[in-house]
């Protein structure tokens, strides 16, 4: 097909006698004798480019020309099937592309960096710019104007002291720019040390021994230090606050981070402060106030830690993100601190601490150490005069886990229908704050289902009644409405926030037969029938005593009398006989007879 247009046709020069021109080639799928052909032809002095064309990913053409200021050149490229032109009209001046600086060298102080370079271009004025690439990964560019001598520079300031930056340069002609020129080689460049900026950040940790006190001194670099210098070292001085006795100090290595002092139960003055070749810090002090309960000689008494030991510890939560905690504020402190160990069941424990501004009282406490399952313990202090006061301690998980353990059941009180279950467990280092407790019951041949109780479904499918205890501290429990000559499977179980595990094995107990029925049926069933039987065996002698003949009146001596009838009936004449005595009721009744 027929070659097309010169695309991207421009020409430049770095020294403004050679001239280079480039354009990109299209592909005509010609080869060999039919490949297409280059020509350049320069209008203004109507002459061919005498250069010779070479191609790759662009085409490019370079010749001298001379003390010639303006140019019109045209390209023409053409094939067996056409040709196609394009033209470039420009002042050579105007298309000066310089070349890359070189030889770049520095002068240093610790905030600046004065950079020097050279450049090929003399005699041009030349625009520059530096980029810097700070320690942080971020860039900077500097722009300067360039002389006409042999080499140029730029001053950089506003750097940090014993930092390192990485700089390069390239350039551009100052009156008509065209293009920039290739960057130099970067150099990496090191500021000189200086004093170190800022303070360390310090803590300690207090434990009373017999005569006074172990101070275990901590030191990080606050985010705010620079170390400024290599050759770091930690100058620990203490002193005694009232007498105003000989100051002690020790000095330690940059790999260090804490140390352990012994001092008595006077109030002491503590300072560390970080030491490079040029200088020191400023100090950071701890004022460690006079021991609780013991009087100093000008009868002088800090209470910084009186109702330490009677602090109780407050529940915290996790998240996702850390642990959350807060404080109630106290206007009289200028900060607050809040540590904690990394590893609490290790020894060292990783103490760890930060710092908070008065007008904070809550923080998210998150370490790439903690995990779910453990429990931190956090402590609170007040700051004021860098005297620090306890003021809380808080507890809490990342995230709580089932318990670890399963209660131990120590003893098993059983009654036909009742079984009281008593069991041990320690509270301490669980996995989790232990809420309180499930006992679970269930017939062995049968799924369960006793009074006042819940279901607890089972993997299987079988179906277990649930208690539940609310109170950690309780641990004792009674399951009522059971019955008797049954086999039971119990398990104890404790909860925590996190759950529980399931449960693996159970306690077996049989229920003994009820001596309650044995009675009832001694007083309902044998004692009637022995009853029966005896009377059935003495019947006679039972019927005369509980049921007695009654006699005739006719075989009454009564009626042994003549016989004397009114009508049918006999009739005694009370003449015919003697009684032994004899009453009358009344006077009337007595005037009849």
């Amino acid at each position: 097909e027929p070659p097309g247009t010169p695309n991207d046709f421009s020409c430049q020069t770095q020294d403004m006698r050679i001239v280079t021109c480039t354009w990109s080639q299209g592909d005509t799928h010609l080869y060999g004798r039919h490949s297409p052909k280059y020509i350049l032809f320069e209008e203004f002095s109507q002459k061919m480019v005498p250069c010779t064309v070479s191609c790759s990913e662009q085409c490019s053409c370079s010749w001298d020309i001379g003390q010639q200021r303006m140019c019109n050149i045209t390209v023409t490229v053409e094939n067996p099937l056409g040709k196609k032109t394009a033209t470039d009209v420009f002042d050579v001046t105007h298309r000066i592309y310089p070349a890359a600086p070189f030889q770049l060298w520095e002068e240093c102080t610790d905030t600046k960096i004065t950079l020097y370079w050279k450049h090929r271009n003399k005699g041009i004025e030349l625009f520059c710019q530096t980029e810097v690439l700070q320690p942080d990964g971020k860039v900077e560019l500097h722009n300067s104007s360039d002389t006409h001598l042999d080499y140029a520079s730029i001053t950089l300031g506003g750097l940090q002291p014993y930092t390192e930056y990485t700089v390069r340069v390239r350039c551009g002609v100052a009156n008509h720019f065209w293009r920039w020129s290739e960057w130099s080689e970067a150099r990496t460049i090191r500021t000189t040390e200086s004093t170190p900026s800022g303070k360390l950040d310090i803590w300690r940790e207090i434990t009373p021994v017999q005569g006074g006190r172990n101070v275990t001194l901590f030191w990080k670099q606050a985010p705010s230090f620079r170390a400024n210098g290599k050759n770091i070292s930690y100058e620990v001085t203490w002193e005694k606050v009232e007498d105003g006795s000989k100051p002690e100090s020790i000095s330690f290595s940059s790999v260090y981070n804490s140390t352990r002092i012994s001092i008595d139960n006077h109030s002491y003055r503590i300072s560390i402060m970080a030491k490079n070749n040029v200088n020191c810090s400023l100090p950071s002090i701890l004022i460690i106030p006079t021991a609780t309960g013991f009087v100093q000689e000008n009868d002088t008494l800090f209470c910084s830690f009186l109702g330490t030991e009677e602090l109780k510890e407050e529940r915290v939560n996790g998240t996702d993100d850390g642990i959350f905690v807060s404080w109630e504020p106290r206007h009289i402190y200028d900060s607050y601190i809040i540590d904690w160990c990394n590893y609490p069941m290790s020894q060292p424990c990783d103490l760890q601490w930060k710092r908070f501004g008065p007008n904070t009282s809550s923080a998210l406490i998150n370490s790439a150490a903690f995990v779910q399952g453990v429990r931190y313990n956090f402590r609170i202090y007040g700051s004021a005069a860098n005297r620090a006061s306890l003021l809380e301690k808080k507890t809490g998980y990342l995230k709580e886990l089932p318990p670890l353990r399963d209660p131990t059941v120590e003893k098993v009180e059983l009654t036909s229908y009742a079984v009281t279950l008593s069991w041990d467990y320690h509270l301490t280092n669980e996995s989790g704050f232990v809420r309180g407790y499930h006992v679970y019951v269930s017939p062995v041949q049968e799924d369960c289902s006793l009074k006042g109780s819940k279901k607890h479904v089972l993997p299987d499918g079988s179906v277990l009644c649930k208690y539940t205890i609310e109170n950690p501290e309780e641990k004792r429990y009674t399951v009522k409405h059971l019955l008797p000559t049954t086999k039971y499977k119990l398990a104890v179980k404790a909860y925590t926030g996190g759950g529980e595990t399931p449960i693996v094995s159970f306690r077996y107990i049989d229920t003994p037969f009820n001596s309650n029925t044995l009675y009832l049926l001694v007083l309902l069933v044998i004692v009637p029938s022995l009853v029966a039987a005896i009377c059935r065996w003495k019947m006679k002698w039972v019927k005369e005593c509980c049921c007695p003949v009654i006699p005739s009146p006719n075989n009454s001596k009564a009626l042994s009398f003549k016989e004397f009838k009114i009508g049918s009936e006999k009739v005694l004449k009370i003449s015919d006989c003697i009684p032994d005595m004899l009453a009358v009721d009344s006077k009337a009744e007595a005037q009849k007879l």
